[in-house]
């Protein structure tokens, strides 16, 4: 598969090997269609391996798909092995506290799956623990039950059926019946919420982990810790404004001053980079227009005036205007085209 600007995002491998054990189980034979999504299922098992994030979604929702089963990412997580994500599973399987546990989580999350948000909040009652991902991943909702699920099988660890008072908010549309949802994590859930958030009552975060190893805990914690997030702002400023602007799209449409800015770099030696790597804004805005474009139009349901508010058009007609200069006809008769020629 042609790479895209969403599979800059990654995940741990070993993250997929618990979905293929899981497929596996409901003798589906998985390897082919992490092939088709552009996996390579050999590689699952390597330690320190990663993968693109966006592929491991749309193999789980085709997984979903062909099993008949909306809730397959929930149920999948029974099929993890303990410390399936290497030192990050370890640490918080071993933390002294479920405090230490959401600090860990927060600190290093965004290393062993790269999140656009990544909070912990602890206020006097509640603390809050919030996450979500770039806009570029379109197919998350198995990948966001199959996360979530894991958390709260640490989760109880230390609280046991206590977990029961802890509530949760979803990015997700609510599922056909939200029933295994609130036996797997809790009753008290909700659905089509802005960001993915867990909320735990203040008195619980002393609880202790009967199973933990705080010296096995510091020693994985040191390991994470020493894991750099990457960064491409300063090293590759041309991929990180293409990335930037991508996922901006239906926000203010970003421009060479506010680039140069958000990279503190003058707007001369900005445009001095784009130039050399033969490129410029306004290419770069056309080109995510253009890929986004695409992926909405043979990926999504959404209508045609949603996906060109998505992609930043002001007017339907400029959006029509654009397809056709892209794809050599109106975007109703391209995404038309191509699901006739996938038939």
């Amino acid at each position: 598969m042609k790479p895209t600007l969403a599979d800059q995002f990654e995940v741990a491998a070993g993250l997929a090997s618990g979905i293929a054990r899981y497929a596996a189980s409901l003798d589906m034979e998985s390897a082919p269609i992490a092939r088709a999504c552009g996996l390579d299922p050999d590689r699952f098992d390597i330690i320190g391996e990663r993968v693109s994030l966006d592929r491991v979604c749309r193999y789980m929702e085709a997984l979903a798909l062909i099993s008949g089963d909306d809730q397959f990412g929930l149920k999948s997580a029974a099929a993890f092995v303990k410390g399936a994500s290497g030192p990050f599973g370890y640490a918080m399987l071993n933390a002294a506290t479920l405090r230490d546990c959401l600090v860990f989580m927060g600190r290093n999350l965004q290393k062993i799956t790269e999140t656009s948000i990544c909070t912990l909040e602890v206020g006097p009652r509640l603390a809050h623990f919030e996450w979500s991902y770039s806009p570029l991943i379109l197919h998350r909702d198995q990948y966001v039950d199959m996360s979530v699920a894991q958390t709260f099988n640490h989760f109880r660890s230390f609280l046991g059926d206590d977990v029961s008072q802890l509530r949760v908010e979803l990015e997700r549309d609510q599922p056909k019946n939200p029933n295994l949802h609130r036996q797997l994590l809790t009753r008290n859930i909700s659905f089509k919420e802005p960001v993915n958030t867990v909320v735990i009552p203040v008195q619980l975060l002393d609880r202790a982990n009967p199973q933990a190893d705080t010296r096995l805990f510091a020693m994985m914690s040191q390991q994470i810790e020493a894991v750099e997030l990457r960064r491409t702002d300063i090293s590759d400023p041309v991929s990180a404004i293409r990335l930037h602007v991508a996922e901006n799209l239906e926000n203010d449409t970003p421009t060479l001053a506010s680039e140069a800015e958000r990279l503190g770099i003058s707007s001369r030696t900005l445009q001095r980079r784009l130039t050399q790597a033969g490129t410029s804004m306004q290419s770069i805005l056309d080109e995510g227009r253009k890929e986004m474009a695409t992926r909405l139009l043979l990926e999504t349901n959404f209508t045609l005036s949603t996906i060109g508010y998505k992609l930043g058009f002001s007017a339907p007609a400029a959006f029509t205007r654009s397809a056709i200069r892209w794809f050599g006809m109106p975007p109703r008769e391209y995404r038309q085209t191509q699901k006739n020629e996938r038939s």
